[in-house]
């Protein structure tokens, strides 16, 4: 465990500024401070840009908030986490638009230098958040989390390992106020828009629900019916086809659930079980099958029949991770955490957010943290990513994703370079009847190495080679199999153990493994009459349940498949219908807005009141978000 980094020493500093006038010393602190600096400079790409992007009906925009992530970030913390090295962000939000105002910075940073007092730390600040890749919780300010004292919100030795970290303004986006005059709004643009309920306010979300149609959110899900439906009975009854995402947009919107590659070697040393092995677990492994040595790599030798090497999502809680290291810090412990009455379970995958988990100092002695960031629901659309080594010339690798008892898989035959999808050795179309599986031609032929990604999302399978989306022979669409509630038994995993490798009769290598999850859209009506889209078991209590409550059901939802019946099998639906009017000078047309976090975000979904409508009308469009141009490590393409 890495100790404290010493303070830096700011005796040379203090050695330059003597004999200068505390107006002039506090004028060179504050603009050579790294949030100054920062400040300055984004001021002048803003400007900048403005000047260059105005001439061509672009602008300029400063995202305030978190409902976008991880998309895109409002003001946040980045965190490297201690354990395991994966880095990630926690929304930083809740301190306020004050943080980000430099004039108001720069006068109560010189007031109080001149009059010689330390300004009043400025609440609520973050100063911590939990791993999303091994669920530890980090401290971000050792001094403001030393006073907290016990029980603290942190893991056991988070003040003694580094993960300090300041608060950043959130990113500068580049918006195309010409773009939909070219061409109209599409289903998943990310878009800008004035609020229906205050035009001064601008708003960004994703574009989910288009006009003339029905849009119905279930299951975490958006599906669409082109009848405008008059009620909201007759909306229940209508016919929908869920809204699948392009491949390009299913890539953009995919969100981490484990990054194989940063692991905890403190959770690996005191007996917790790697989340990739062989499978079965602990079973006599066929000759030719899966070794590793770090849990990172895998090899198989060319075994005759298809041995299987799949992920279970075992991860450590708020106590676990406290024994864990409590073990680590007795260097005479040679316990094992399976004798120290720990249940490492294997649990399905949720709609966990990092970004949610910060923790926030309301005052010097209290800090709050959201303990229900890591998900309250299953997410069965899953992505696999990873690098295969081929190093033979034939062999078949197979890749396979579980959701609902349903075993979806991309067949590769290194011999021929065919890649074969399957629904449990069949495929479907449209209406549900039996059809030839689709084929496509690929690459992956023979020998060498190829970057994969296949995906189950939104009722089609998708598959990348070396980052190019791959085209079948016939859609890869498929109908509604009934797999809405999870599966597992011993034998095979099932939604337990929902992603898979298997290879037969070929010599290959495997890593860069990443687990990735589609968005899931939580049905919460504008009245709050639930907050939450259970229907039935305890996670309907709604408001009932106190934050520890709900944790602590969302748990067992989660591991125990005797809950799954009940828990799954009904769930709340939401109905919007988005009226297309063919003479503009009449009426407006609706569109539909949600946010990419789904727990943290104010959309169409609860916007309804007695003054405000759930959608947002054509004559409110600004534009459509193109890049983000600020910070520098997070410029990248909107999508």
């Amino acid at each position: 465990m890495s100790k404290n980094r010493p303070r830096k020493n700011n005796d040379s500093r203090k050695i330059a500024q003597r004999g200068q006038s505390p107006l002039r010393i506090a004028l060179l602190d504050f603009l050579t401070s790294k949030s100054t600096r920062e400040t300055i400079e984004s001021i002048v790409v803003a400007f900048t840009l403005a000047f260059l992007f105005r001439t061509f009906e672009a602008e300029a925009f400063v995202i305030p908030t978190g409902s976008m992530a991880p998309t895109l970030q409002g003001r946040h913390q980045d965190i490297d986490c201690p354990m395991c090295g994966y880095a990630y962000r926690v929304s930083a939000s809740q301190e306020g638009a004050a943080e980000d105002n430099f004039v108001s910075n720069f006068v109560r940073h010189i007031t109080g230098l001149v009059s010689g007092e330390k300004s009043a730390e400025k609440l609520p600040k973050v100063i911590g958040g939990e791993c999303l890749n091994c669920r530890y919780w980090a401290c971000t300010d050792r001094e403001a989390g030393a006073a907290l004292g016990r029980p603290s919100p942190f893991n056991r030795g988070a003040l003694e390992v580094d993960s300090e970290s300041s608060s950043a303004s959130g990113d500068r986006i580049i918006v195309s106020k010409f773009a939909y005059q070219l061409h109209e709004p599409e289903r998943w643009d990310v878009f800008v828009f004035r609020f229906p309920g205050d035009g001064s306010r601008n708003y960004i979300k994703r574009l989910v629900g288009l006009p003339g149609e029905t849009l119905k959110l279930h299951r975490g899900d958006a599906f669409v019916s082109s009848v405008v439906a008059p009620d909201q009975s007759v909306a229940g009854e209508l016919d929908y086809t869920i809204a699948r995402k392009p491949p390009f947009k299913a890539v953009a919107m995919a969100q981490l659930v484990h990054d194989n590659s940063d692991q905890s070697d403190i959770l690996a040393r005191n007996g917790w079980p790697h989340r990739w092995d062989t499978w079965p677990r602990n079973a006599p492994q066929a000759p030719g099958g899966w070794s590793t040595d770090d849990h990172r790599r895998f090899v198989a030798s060319g075994s005759d029949s298809t041995v299987w090497l799949r992920y279970q999502h075992r991860v450590a809680d708020f106590d676990q991770w406290n024994q864990v290291m409590a073990t680590a810090e007795n260097d005479n412990a040679q316990k094992k955490l399976s004798s120290r009455g720990l249940n490492p379970r294997p649990r399905l995958i949720s709609d966990a957010y990092s970004y949610n988990s910060g923790v926030v100092l309301t005052s010097p002695r209290m800090a709050e943290a959201n303990r229900m960031a890591m998900g309250l629901y299953w997410v069965g659309d899953l992505m696999l990513e990873c690098k295969l080594e081929a190093k033979s010339s034939g062999g078949l690798v197979v890749l396979e994703l579980v959701e609902g008892g349903k075993y979806f898989q991309c067949e590769l035959d290194l011999a021929t370079g065919e890649a074969r999808l399957g629904i449990d050795g069949e495929f479907y179309d449209q209406h549900g009847e039996e059809t030839a599986r689709p084929k496509a031609k690929t690459n992956v032929r023979g020998a060498g190495t190829y970057d994969l990604r296949f995906a189950n999302f939104d009722d089609q399978l998708f598959l990348w080679v070396d980052g190019e989306s791959i085209e079948f022979d016939r859609p890869t669409t498929y109908p509604p199999l009934g797999n809405t509630t999870p599966i597992s038994d011993a034998e095979d995993g099932g939604d337990l153990a929902p992603v898979g490798i298997g290879v037969r009769g070929a010599e290959v290598a495997v890593d860069g493994l990443k687990i990735l999850r589609d968005v899931y859209y939580i049905s919460i009506p504008p009245d709050l009459s639930w907050v939450r889209s259970y229907f039935r078991g305890p996670l309907a209590a709604d408001l009932r349940l106190s934050q520890k409550e709900v944790v602590r059901a969302a748990d067992k939802l989660l591991t125990d498949k005797n809950e799954w019946s009940e828990g799954f099998s009904e769930m709340h639906a939401l109905y919007f219908p988005l009226r297309k009017f063919d003479d503009a000078s009449e009426e407006n047309d609706q569109f539909f807005a949600l946010g990419d976090n789904s727990p943290q975000s104010k959309d169409s979904r609860l916007w309804e009141t007695r003054n405000t409508g759930y959608y947002v009308e054509r004559d409110l469009l600004i534009g459509k978000a193109l890049f983000v141009y600020w910070p520098l490590d997070h410029i990248q393409l909107v999508r």
